[in-house]
């Protein structure tokens, strides 16, 4: 039964990953009630900062109270999804730096393992709030499962839970915490790491609350310069919705099982969404999450490598195999000359280099994102070292 278990739970995680070899760690949540409550939120702010691995999330909320001063249980949850085994509960080892501010007063709060089971398919957090009390897995069940487990697997997932004692009016709550991105199956000290590339959030807790939606809702999303990434399309239904705060465009992707994905591509800055009246029917999930030249840690290069330069944005990295081998060896010869000077000028065309050859120009301008800059000047100096190896090897 436990083998079954753990297979469901393996094809269910990869599915919800998008990639086969990669890991999930965790969803990040909407604050929601765990108690009943007539409380509405107005306003929310979500703010999302890629800072190395780990995506620094912000939420400002602003809370209706039209009632009398009230207590009102509030919990987080976190899936476990599937993290290595740890021991170190209560805490959820990919979550740190979990903070909540209300009215200017920081909060208390709990974490509680709690169990999961899986039914018709679906992954469902068990029942974690009993007869008016937390009620979650103690640290002897969980060393029971994590003893019958075979292979790297959630145990459970967790539950942060708070007492908020919401005012008459307005409550302003701020939520912060750092998560770690989904990796790719490399181990460490440290545990899993990789090529971070997944970022999940679940957005539909909000409609727990009285109003069944968010009056006002804006989501900012900054993950750093001259990255790309795609945003599946569960909660909005328009590029239109969305605007660039900085230098960037947005393309369609179809690739993904045949549904269209916003591609965005951010030379500098953020891009929004904003939306009144949001009743989210879908989460936000930010994918292939990629810097381009990012060459560190382990990787070849795809078969097809203008098709992916061009379309896919998958990281291109020559790794020291490329590196230290002679060229003859390796599929450097596969290309042509002139294939080889599109591969060769792929770093000065992301920075939006306006090329006076008549072939390259045609290239970068049918491929997804390209930008021109009619400032940047080429030079090789200020390319990355990484950058620099790229021209070099094709030279």
């Amino acid at each position: 039964m436990r083998k079954a278990l753990l297979l469901i739970t393996c094809c269910v995680s990869a599915l919800i990953a998008w990639a086969n070899d990669g890991i999930y760690y965790v969803n990040g949540n909407q604050l929601m009630p765990i108690t009943e409550t007539d409380i509405r939120v107005k306003k929310e702010i979500l703010t999302l900062n890629r800072v190395g691995e780990n995506i620094q999330v912000n939420v400002y909320y602003e809370f209706f109270n039209p009632g009398a001063e009230k207590e009102v249980l509030v919990g987080f949850e976190a899936d476990g999804g599937s993290i290595p085994p740890y021991d170190t509960l209560p805490q959820h080892p990919c979550i740190n730096n979990f903070k909540v501010i209300m009215n200017g007063d920081s909060l208390d709060y709990t974490v509680t393992p709690v169990g999961y089971r899986y039914e018709s398919g679906r992954r469902i957090t068990d029942p974690y709030y009993i007869d008016g009390h937390m009620q979650g897995m103690s640290l002897e069940q969980y060393q029971k499962e994590l003893s019958e487990v075979e292979a790297p697997e959630a145990i459970c997932d967790f539950v942060y839970h708070f007492n908020a004692k919401f005012r008459r009016g307005l409550n302003i709550i701020q939520h912060t915490y750092d998560f770690l991105l989904s990796n790719g199956q490399v181990y460490s000290d440290r545990g899993y790491e990789g090529s971070a590339d997944n970022f999940p959030y679940i957005l539909t807790a909000a409609n727990r609350w009285a109003n069944n939606q968010i009056d006002d809702f804006t989501l900012i999303i900054n993950m750093g310069d001259r990255t790309s990434f795609h945003i599946s399309p569960t909660f909005y239904y328009s590029s239109s919705q969305w605007t660039f705060q900085g230098k960037g465009k947005t393309s369609v992707n179809t690739i993904k099982e045949a549904k269209e994905y916003l591609q965005f591509h951010v030379i500098q800055g953020s891009v929004q969404f904003h939306q009144e009246n949001f009743h989210p029917k879908g989460e936000l999930r930010i994918s292939d999450l990629y810097r381009f030249f990012d060459f560190n840690g382990e990787g070849s290069l795809p078969q097809n490598i203008l098709e992916t330069a061009k379309n896919r944005l998958l990281p291109l990295r020559l790794t020291p195999y490329y590196l230290e081998r002679d060229k003859s060896e390796i599929p450097y010869n596969n290309y042509t000359p002139e294939q080889r000077r599109i591969l060769k000028n792929l770093p000065f065309a992301y920075r939006g280099y306006i090329f006076r050859d008549k072939t390259l120009q045609e290239f970068f301008e049918s491929s997804l994102w390209y930008i021109p800059d009619p400032d940047y000047v080429a030079d090789v100096q200020l390319l990355t070292a990484d950058e620099q190896a790229w021209v070099e090897f094709w030279k």
